[in-house]
């Protein structure tokens, strides 16, 4: 089955690192937009899938009557999977008991909630609209409403943060009722507020040695609580991966509603503009319609599989493309082997430990 994506594009505030499509201010065109894609989804009626995620954004700022509107919408138009996992992004200002309370008997299962560090001038530095107490009070919200399945996303390299600092962020959420984290590195964006004050040198960054021990004692402090690595940034309790994420890195099919919302179904890629207005006008409307071709999918399938800490098998690449993935990459493979970022054993290709931190350079090679 696919999975379903929705991208709700409204924030309280915009943070200093944000470059993705949202839009504080706009709550004026919330009505719309939940009309907008409500019609969307009734253009899918009868699609089967079984995972669906509200990203962002942040999903909680809408009202909780608009929200459970979505779910219902959802609901009503897809075929969704009995067993079908249901995520909600939230930020621990816009969500409290009750809302949470309201997203659970309309169908979410699912919660991950945007903590990003538990330091408060790490917070601040990064635009953040929630205090830590804010977060650990959201999670054991969540969870007293009845949420089993919470995941928290933290980030490092933040300005002003310490080893020490990034690893008891880690351990004060894995102390909590959650089952999933996130430890995402910082990308700095260019023209984002954040990316300006470090150009005008008014906010510096951690060091890359000094990120990149932040990145081995977070990794270390999540497996010996119990949290296994499946990818690259992600960890979590047995049973506990996100299997909407797993459904990109695995290459399979996804719908996407809602500005700047992308889609891969029935073998093409596809998205929508980013303007809320012309969404709102225009629902249906496709951009950047592609069909890949077998040398896209070939690279697509390896550059998303080696994410995962699973890596990608040489027998599932050759019953997929009918093409030997060690013959066709030999080149770029021996080349990151030799230098210890790549590993190959039993025939499954994987990042090193040390690769893992510079996957980034190393998939592009793979292009």
């Amino acid at each position: 089955m696919r999975g379903l994506y929705v991208h709700i594009p409204f924030c309280l505030k915009k943070c200093g690192y944000c470059d993705f499509v949202s839009y504080s201010g706009a709550f004026g065109l919330e009505d719309d937009y939940v009309n907008a894609l409500l019609s969307e989804f009734a253009s899918f009626r009868g699609e089967k899938v079984d995972t669906v995620y509200f990203g962002g954004g942040t999903p909680t700022s809408l009202k909780t009557e608009n929200l459970t509107r979505l779910l219902d919408g959802v609901f009503s138009s897809f075929h969704v999977a009995q067993d079908a996992e249901v995520t909600i992004e939230c930020n621990p200002k816009t969500a409290d008991f009750s809302k949470f309370r309201a997203l659970l008997s309309h169908g979410a299962n699912r919660l991950s909630i945007g903590v990003q560090t538990f330091d408060e001038q790490c917070l601040k530095a990064i635009g953040r609209v929630h205090a830590a107490d804010d977060a650990k009070r959201c999670i054991q919200d969540a969870a007293r409403a009845g949420f089993l399945n919470l995941s928290a996303d933290l980030m490092f390299g933040l300005p002003g943060q310490s080893v020490a600092s990034a690893v008891e962020s880690v351990e004060i959420a894995a102390a909590m009722p959650v089952r999933h984290i996130s430890c995402y590195g910082l990308i700095l964006e260019e023209h984002t507020p954040l990316w300006e004050q470090v150009q005008a040198g008014t906010v510096s960054l951690p060091e890359e040695d000094a990120e990149f021990s932040m990145y081995c004692e977070m990794k270390d402090a999540l497996n010996s609580r119990g949290f296994h690595q499946y990818e690259i940034s992600n960890f979590a309790k047995d049973g506990f991966s996100s299997r909407h994420n797993l459904k990109y890195w695995n290459c399979e099919e996804y719908i996407g509603c809602g500005a700047a919302a992308h889609s891969y179904f029935e073998g093409a890629r596809f998205c929508h503009g980013p303007n809320l207005l012309d969404y709102i006008q225009n629902p249906a409307a496709r951009e950047d319609v592609t069909v890949l071709n077998k040398e896209e999918q070939m690279s697509e399938f390896l550059i998303l599989g080696l994410r995962k800490t699973a890596g990608v098998s040489e027998t599932e690449f050759f019953a997929r493309f009918g093409v030997s993935m060690n013959e066709r990459y030999n080149n770029v493979i021996e080349k990151f082997t030799k230098a210890g970022l790549l590993v190959c054993d039993g025939g499954v290709l994987r990042f090193s430990e040390q690769g893992v931190y510079v996957s980034n350079t190393v998939l592009c090679e793979f292009v």
